[in-house]
């Protein structure tokens, strides 16, 4: 009877039908875990872009610029031709003396006077030829210059001048010559010429000879002040009669070139400063006016000058004004050495003719940037340069055009329901 059909019993109407597990689980929001990562997953989809910076690429110009073949290098030279060329010319200064005492012959100035002239322009031309006008190129700067580094021996040789007025007055030995200012006129030219002889075949033949060859640095531009000094000092000395000179003698003579040697030095210094040789040629011929004008206006022979005194007493009184002399030099030398320790180099002389094309190293560009712009292109450096990262446009820029991050396979964004509607039960969530 039970199980005939029509006694099955059925299901109620009125009762709502099981909601479907299945169903439910279908439109059930996704567990505390999967939210948390599709909340992550959100979050990465709005971080901006990576902060590291990619490495910003080569400028198209530099890429595609062409780098012409590189210029044969040129040889530099090294100054020997022109030092030794220099020094060949030193002793024309002997046939213009030469001449200068035919010259005196017929002029009021006489043969000495005129022998200084004949030797100072038988060393003025050959410096003009060697290095043009710059060597008398006298400014105002210049000669302010020189006489700064000078005034000192030039106050030396006033008072030396002063001292020997008084001792000349004193022993009562002072007459002006009848014809004094005439005289006075000649010492005048004889000291300038004089000095533009000296400083023109020292200063100039010897020492821009030297420089053209050793001025390429500071020690090479200092030794050929040196050796120049040296050259100046046994100018003043009779080396040829060293043999027979007692060593009084011999001490005079090597004091001699020490104190004239020191003065020299100060005048070497001058001329690689200011690069011209008149100041220097000015002050030296002032300094020894100081010395020689007094025995001009008294009528005596200015023009022998003994540097050595013979006999025992003589002698050892000159050695110490010579020695005085070193002493007082000395503020001289100091401030020569630091005028040498601050001037440019290289100082090559006046003289110097680099070639065509020689550059210094320390301004010379890379042989493919020279080359090219010679040629009027622009070449790409040897060297790319190290980019440490882009400037705040570049950056910008590179941020606005970054793609975006692409969501994970099978990822489709809903919206998370509130968890307060939800409790979670052992058949999983539940709404509640």
């Amino acid at each position: 009877m039970d199980n005939h059909p029509q006694y099955q019993p059925q299901a109620p109407t009125n009762v709502p039908p099981a909601y479907p597990q299945q169903a439910y689980q279908q439109q059930a929001p996704a567990p505390a875990y999967q939210q948390q990562m599709y909340a992550q997953t959100a979050y990465q989809q709005q971080a901006p872009a990576p902060t590291y910076q990619p490495q910003a690429p080569a400028p198209t110009y530099q890429q595609q610029a062409p780098v012409p073949a590189q210029p044969p290098a040129v040889k530099p030279k090294k100054g020997w031709g022109m030092m030794f060329a220099a020094f060949a010319l030193v002793p024309l200064f002997i046939v213009g003396e030469i001449a200068g005492l035919y010259l005196g012959d017929y002029t009021p100035l006489g043969e000495d006077i005129g022998a200084e002239l004949g030797g100072a322009l038988s060393m003025l031309i050959p410096c003009l030829l060697l290095g043009g006008a710059k060597v008398v190129n006298i400014t105002k700067d210049s000669f302010k210059w020189a006489w700064r580094a000078l005034w000192w021996s030039i106050a030396i040789s006033a008072g030396i001048a002063i001292y020997d007025l008084w001792a000349t007055i004193d022993a009562g030995e002072f007459v002006l010559a009848s014809d004094w200012p005439w005289q006075f006129f000649l010492s005048v030219v004889f000291c300038i010429f004089i000095g533009f002889l000296e400083e023109f075949m020292v200063r100039g033949l010897v020492l821009n000879g030297l420089l053209a060859r050793m001025g390429k640095t500071r020690k090479g531009i200092v030794w050929a002040c040196i050796l120049s000094s040296i050259f100046f000092g046994l100018l003043h000395v009779d080396v040829t009669s060293i043999g027979s000179s007692t060593p009084l003698e011999i001490l005079q003579g090597v004091l001699k070139v020490l104190q004239t040697g020191m003065y020299g030095f100060a005048l070497a210094a001058v001329v690689c400063k200011t690069g011209e040789i008149v100041s220097a040629a000015l002050l030296h011929g002032l300094d020894d006016w100081l010395l020689f004008v007094l025995t001009f206006v008294m009528g005596e022979n200015p023009f022998v000058t003994e540097y050595v005194s013979e006999g025992t007493e003589e002698g050892w009184a000159t050695a110490i004004v010579y020695i005085i002399c070193i002493l007082l030099y000395i503020p001289l030398v100091v401030r020569a050495i630091k005028t040498l320790k601050n001037i440019d180099t290289p100082n090559r002389g006046a003289f110097f003719r680099e070639r065509k094309g020689v550059v210094e190293a320390s301004s010379a560009p890379a042989p493919a940037m020279a080359a090219a712009s010679a040629a009027g292109v622009v070449s790409a450096p040897q060297v790319a340069p190290q980019v440490t990262g882009y400037t705040a446009p570049a950056a910008q820029m590179y941020q606005q055009q970054a793609p975006a991050p692409v969501p994970p396979a099978g990822f489709v964004p809903t919206q998370i329901p509130d968890q307060s509607l939800y409790q979670t039960g052992q058949n999983g969530p539940q709404r509640m």
